[in-house]
């Protein structure tokens, strides 16, 4: 047998890699008795504007009305967090399907037959990665997953117009497509963007910028974003460019990190230029060159790196963020590394290389996923986990004395308020919560 065709048998009749979805399905099944945490309180469980369909239309029209239709029906369905997390791994399968489908449209080396090697690669990273689990297991990371259903399946929808027999109703569609998925999470304009790697011929160029021209148009003008353009800033232009920028690497580090991810990463505010901030910014723009001067030559090169950066860019340079990371922003940003990193495993010499490989990644994505799971179990295992990783998170360490106090567990809520004001003597939030303590309340 030819390796093309030892390649296709992979995949299945229906050409999809069905092993990978029960794959994803192992890793996540544990999520599924995950409780709720942190946001999900003040987004969902607390939020009386999402408990009926009559309390979302008075909210109507307001900021990410997908996203809080899909919590009120959800919560209709089943208030407690079961649903919810089925949801939430419901949303990342569909996406797993649209992430194969859309490789079919990405850049890889001629030499590789279809791509297809890389093409289930790239899938297993994005549906296995426990980066991922900050948009699947925890319930309000929803926004990601949701936007990403609407977002991949526009694009698909774009990409696959012009083989369809009436093209102008796949151009429609994923223009509908494309609008839910902004009306979903904001940062989704920049979606549009990517078509201009994807569809690079003249005729394209116009309407992805079109696209996101209008997007931004209906946010500011219809969904109350207006107040970005009059509240003040917690920081300026270039003390943000810094400070994202160096958010940038500890997301990309992430990467490498499986066993130590954190809802809650402090990151310093940079006001100025250091050798840290120059090494940063010179690698940045050496990538940003290097995609551009080969995108010819290597276009999946040029893809990777054009694809994470487009996808960083609402969260991770004009406007700024009290929270300068969150790993739920990688969601579909890392596609970009997961394509080259893909191209490149796929490029070991032989089938059986590539297949261990294949089959590494999928057991380490498998157990540390599992793993990561565990931490969401509930509030005290989610915060006792984040002070572990940083002991010097004093916001860490009041929520976890919260989670202790919910639990009635006193002493320990007093050890955690205590800890937090000992890392950071002015914290408000951890002075009330000791002398609330304190004071006797039940």
């Amino acid at each position: 047998m030819k390796n093309a065709e030892i390649d296709n048998t992979i995949h299945g009749r229906a050409g999809y890699p069905y092993w990978l979805f029960a794959a994803a399905v192992l890793a996540y099944l544990n999520a599924l008795a995950a409780g709720f945490q942190f946001d999900d309180f003040n987004v969902i469980v607390d939020n009386p504007a999402v408990h009926a369909l009559a309390a979302w239309l008075d909210g109507m029209p307001g900021i990410r009305p997908l996203l809080k239709l899909s919590y009120t029906l959800n919560w209709l369905a089943d208030p407690g967090p079961a649903g919810f997390h089925a949801v939430n791994l419901l949303l990342h399968l569909v996406n797993v399907a649209l992430v194969w489908r859309l490789t079919e449209h990405l850049p890889a080396p001629a030499a590789q037959v279809g791509g297809l090697r890389a093409r289930i690669l790239a899938t297993l990273l994005f549906a296995l990665h426990p980066i991922q689990t900050e948009s699947v297991t925890y319930v309000s990371g929803r926004s990601m997953s949701l936007m990403a259903v609407f977002g991949l399946a526009g694009l698909v929808c774009w990409l696959e117009a012009p083989a369809r027999a009436r093209p102008r109703l796949g151009y429609a569609l994923a223009g509908l497509l494309l609008a839910a998925a902004v009306l979903t999470k904001e940062v989704a304009v920049a979606l549009p963007l990517t078509l201009l790697l994807l569809r690079p011929d003249g005729r394209a160029r116009l309407a992805p910028l079109l696209l996101a021209g209008l997007a931004l148009a209906v946010l500011f003008g219809l969904f109350g974003y207006q107040h970005l353009l009059t509240e003040p800033m917690p920081r300026g232009l270039a003390a943000n460019l810094l400070s994202e920028a160096n958010a940038v690497y500890y997301l990309l580090g992430q990467l490498f990190q499986p066993h130590a991810l954190n809802i809650d990463p402090e990151l310093p505010e940079l006001a100025g230029w250091s050798l840290l901030s120059v090494v940063q910014v010179a690698g940045l723009a050496a990538a940003i060159a290097a995609a551009w001067l080969n995108r010819r030559r290597r276009p999946w090169l040029t893809f990777a790196v054009a694809w994470f950066i487009i996808l960083l860019l609402p969260t991770h340079s004009l406007i700024p963020r009290l929270d300068l990371a969150s790993e739920r922003h990688l969601y579909l940003a890392v596609l970009g590394p997961f394509w080259l990193a893909a191209v490149g495993l796929a490029a070991l010499p032989g089938r059986t290389a590539w297949r261990l490989a294949a089959v590494a990644l999928a057991v380490a994505g498998i157990t540390f996923t599992h793993l990561r799971n565990q931490d969401y179990h509930d509030e005290i295992s989610l915060w006792h986990q984040t002070t572990t990783i940083d002991p010097a998170n004093a916001r860490a360490w009041n929520n976890l004395g919260w989670a202790y106090h919910l639990a009635g567990e006193r002493e320990a809520a007093r050890q955690s308020f205590q800890r937090a004001l000992a890392i950071e003597p002015g914290h408000d939030h951890a002075r009330r919560n000791l002398d609330y303590l304190d004071e006797g309340s039940p």
